[in-house]
């Protein structure tokens, strides 16, 4: 999931890990609860790819992105990219 080479997605697998061996576990991450659509951007969203690329990859507009990303904000209960990076990393 965090394949990207870049120092924000090499810091997102860092701090996951740290967390996961701090806590002894991984966080409920309510990650259920989005639709497929949503996982595949969430994922992108963590590996730290804009969103402009996501669009790209997923050959949707980048308004589709941003409507996705709000609505998995909501769910998860987030209100920044950063904050869903976090949750990705921890959720692993």
């Amino acid at each position: 999931m965090f394949g990207d080479a870049s120092p924000a997605g090499a810091r997102a697998r860092e701090l996951a890990r740290s967390a996961v061996r701090l806590t002894g576990r991984r966080e409920d991450s309510g990650l259920g609860e989005l639709t497929l659509r949503e996982r595949e951007v969430a994922e992108l969203a963590g590996e730290g790819l804009k969103t402009k690329d996501i669009a790209e990859r997923l050959r949707v507009s980048p308004r589709t992105v941003d409507v996705h990303l709000t609505h998995i904000y909501s769910k998860l209960g987030v209100n920044s990219r950063a904050a869903l990076v976090r949750l990705m990393a921890l959720a692993g």
